[in-house]
């Protein structure tokens, strides 16, 4: 067989996607998840220019595209500086049973440099507000905001006062640093003010707060309903900004769960027991806490933490440490009779090795 004909062979007809315009391709490829982007850049030279132009990540803006995704803050053995990575989901769980290599990974991120041991993460937008820590063994009052359409950061202005282990969330466009250790030791919440930060506005301010738990430490926080959630080792507290008030304190239903690594969806709070291994809900208008059924024998066993995130559309992912780092994808519902009933959509080992999940970040991001 002669070169030109083994040429003649190896010709492909020209696929029909080639022949469109270059606005149409942009406006389909738009449309397209992004976690199927780096298979896309393998199928050949155009699709490989137009996911890594700016071109493709315009037009998503102007249609309004915006992603769930999972940012995770891991220590390697909880005394290092955080380092930032994202969980990888294939889309629609494809290829997470197939026995092979594992579909659904956390993966680092190289372009974010290491940022403070015990800071507080909040998102905004498709933004993550990092806030004070341990950086080089002493405590900081430093602000950064990572950009998460980017993957850059950049230093804002430094909040009042230095804190670390400070609990913090968002409500109304401001977000709520409260308590935290301004000495050496982590494990004191002395801090006896609240700081608030105008995400319009750009301005801290200091408020003071209620004599909640002085110098314990802080253990989870939620935001729920408009108001903040919050755990130390002795009682739960809830706090409505708008009202600058506290309720339940000392409520016993709400605190005779550990509810550690928790989050919420549709307002009920949600965490994985590890002790009882199961997955409760808490219903702020009922003022009770239940199991979430349909889990039984799904999940790993031996876990000895675990950490949630709501991931959008009745979702959350379920990060829990045996050796490895296991992730699971549950979609709760609330079925006739009251009861919350969970479907595992996938589970599997998502990191290996001595590391430590210090927090994840739930983050829609418009891309």
């Amino acid at each position: 067989m002669s070169s030109s004909e083994i040429r003649a062979q190896k010709k492909q007809p020209p696929s029909p996607i080639s022949s469109l315009p270059e606005e149409i391709f942009v406006d389909i490829v738009a449309r397209v998840s992004r976690s199927y982007y780096p298979t896309l850049s393998q199928v050949s030279r155009r699709f490989r220019s137009l996911v890594a132009s700016p071109e493709l990540y315009a037009r998503r803006s102007v249609l309004g595209r915006t992603e769930q995704c999972i940012y995770v803050a891991i220590s390697k053995d909880q005394t290092s500086d955080i380092h930032w990575f994202t969980l990888c989901i294939k889309p629609n769980g494809e290829g997470a049973s197939g026995g092979g290599a594992s579909d659904h990974r956390l993966v680092h991120i190289p372009s974010l440099p290491p940022m403070p041991l015990q800071g507080s993460y909040v998102a905004v937008g498709s933004n993550i507000f990092v806030m004070g820590g341990f950086q080089d063994w002493s405590i900081t009052s430093s602000v950064s905001l990572i950009d998460c359409r980017s993957h850059t950061a950049q230093p804002l202005a430094d909040m009042p006062k230095a804190v670390a282990g400070s609990v913090a969330q968002v409500i109304d466009g401001k977000i709520y640093v409260i308590g935290g250790a301004n000495g050496h030791s982590p494990m004191k919440s002395r801090s006896r003010t609240m700081m608030v930060f105008d995400t319009e506005t750009e301005v801290w301010k200091l408020k003071s707060r209620p004599d909640w738990e002085q110098g314990k430490v802080w253990f989870s926080s939620v935001a729920m309903g408009g108001k903040i959630y919050m755990r130390t080792c002795y009682n739960s507290f809830v706090y409505d900004p708008v009202t600058s008030t506290d309720y339940f304190v000392g409520d016993e239903v709400l605190h005779s769960k550990e509810w550690l690594g928790s989050c919420v969806i549709d307002d009920v709070l949600y965490y994985y027991d590890v002790r009882g291994k199961c997955l409760r809900a808490y219903d702020p208008k009922l003022r009770s806490w239940g199991v979430v059924k349909g889990l039984e024998g799904l999940l790993p066993r031996g876990c000895s933490w675990s950490k949630a995130a709501s991931y959008g559309g009745g979702k959350m992912v379920l990060f829990m440490q045996t050796e490895e780092i296991w992730c699971a994808e549950i979609a709760v519902e609330r079925r006739q009779g009251g009861e919350i009933w969970g479907t595992v959509e996938w589970c599997e080992v998502v990191l290996g090795g001595n590391f430590r999940i210090m927090d994840c970040v739930p983050v829609a991001v418009l891309l």
